[in-house]
C-alpha cells in the first residue's frame, strides 16, 4: 500500500538527530497537528533542508501508514523568526509552549485554534511583549480551549496579590501584555494545576 502524502502549512517546533542517518523535525501542522518529519542526513549542504526553530512554511510529508511520523519531501519556508533566538527569556517561554503542544494529542476540531494560539504567542514574543505574561496567557487559553475550568479551579484560588495580577493578564489580548508582569511562581502554579488536575502534559517526549 502506498504511503499517504500530505501538503500542509506548519511551524517548526524543534529537531534532533534520530540515529546516525536521520534528523527528526517536529512540526505543528495545520492538517494533522503534531508530526515528526524525518530527513536523511547528508554531507552535501544543497541536499539539506534549512529549517530553524519556529520557521513557518509549506511542507510536503510522506507519512507512514497509521503514523504521525513520515519523511519530509519538500519544505518552502515563508517566515523565519530569527529575532526570537536573540531574546533569551522570550525564547525560553516559546520553547515551553512548544513542549506543551508537542506533548499532547489534538482533535481535528482543535488544530486551527491551537495553531492560532501558537502563532499569536510567537508574534508576541518576537515583538517584545512580556515573555512570562505571554506564556501564562497562552497556557491559560490552551486549558480553556481543552475544556478545563481553569478560571474556577485555579485563578479563583490564587492568593490575593497573585490573583489580581493574573486577572489583568488573562483579560488583556496577548498583543497588549507589555506592562503586565507575571512571576515564575505564578507560572509554576498554573503548570502544577495543569499536571495534577487535567490530562494535559507539560513535558515533551520525542515520538
Amino acid at each position: 500500500m502506498a504511503s499517504p502524502e500530505i501538503s500542509t502549512f506548519a511551524i517548526s517546533l524543534g529537531s534532533e538527530p534520530r540515529g546516525d542517518r536521520y534528523l527528526a523535525h517536529r512540526l505543528y501542522t495545520q492538517q494533522q497537528g503534531p508530526l515528526t518529519a524525518l530527513v536523511r542526513r547528508s554531507s552535501k549542504p544543497e541536499r539539506q533542508f534549512a529549517i530553524d526553530l519556529f520557521d513557518e512554511g509549506e511542507f510536503r510529508i510522506e507519512l507512514k501508514p497509521g503514523s504521525f511520523t513520515g519523511f519530509l519531501k519538500e519544505a518552502h519556508i515563508s517566515r523565519k523568526r530569527g529575532k526570537l533566538a536573540l531574546k533569551y527569556e522570550a525564547f525560553e517561554m516559546a520553547a515551553r509552549l512548544a513542549n506543551v503542544l508537542l506533548s499532547n494529542p489534538v482533535s481535528s476540531e482543535s488544530i486551527d485554534d491551537s495553531l492560532e494560539l501558537l502563532t499569536r504567542g510567537l508574534d508576541s514574543w518576537e515583538n517584545g511583549m512580556n515573555p512570562k505574561a505571554t506564556y501564562l496567557k497562552c497556557l491559560y487559553l490552551y486549558c480553556r480551549q481543552e475544556g478545563y475550568p481553569v478560571n474556577e479551579e485555579w485563578v479563583t484560588r490564587l492568593p490575593d496579590p497573585d490573583r489580581a495580577s493574573t486577572v489583568k493578564i488573562i483579560n488583556l489580548p496577548i498583543k497588549e501584555l507589555t506592562p503586565n508582569a507575571a512571576d515564575l511562581g505564578t507560572i509554576e502554579s498554573l503548570e502544577h494545576y495543569v499536571e495534577h488536575h487535567t490530562h494535559i502534559r507539560i513535558r515533551n517526549k520525542m515520538a
